[in-house]
């Protein structure tokens, strides 16, 4: 019997700086000190990401909070943020 592969989750790197200025919120990436603005959606998932999560557990969470909301497109959404925001190490994967 194999081990199950581990679940990934997804946390902020906590060497990412973060400004919120009224709803908006921007990161500076601390090796290049590039600044990044961050949608809504991905402003939502930064702030929820206090905590290491799965994807699922967001995608669900997100589903719940936008119920009028295509799950399909909720989960595009989430899974590019997460492809974009772990591109540029804004975020750290784990598992």
């Amino acid at each position: 019997m194999t081990a199950a592969a581990p679940v990934r989750t997804y946390i902020r790197n906590p060497a990412v700086a973060a400004t919120e200025i009224d709803a908006e919120t921007f990161l500076v990436e601390p090796d290049e000190g590039e600044v990044f603005y961050l949608d809504e959606i991905s402003s939502a998932l930064w702030r929820f990401l206090t905590e290491a999560r799965s994807e699922n557990e967001i995608v669900e969470t997100f589903c719940a909070a936008f119920p009028d909301t295509d799950s399909e497109k909720i989960s595009a959404d989430i899974r590019a943020a997460l492809d974009d925001m772990s591109a540029r190490a804004l975020v750290v994967i784990r598992g």
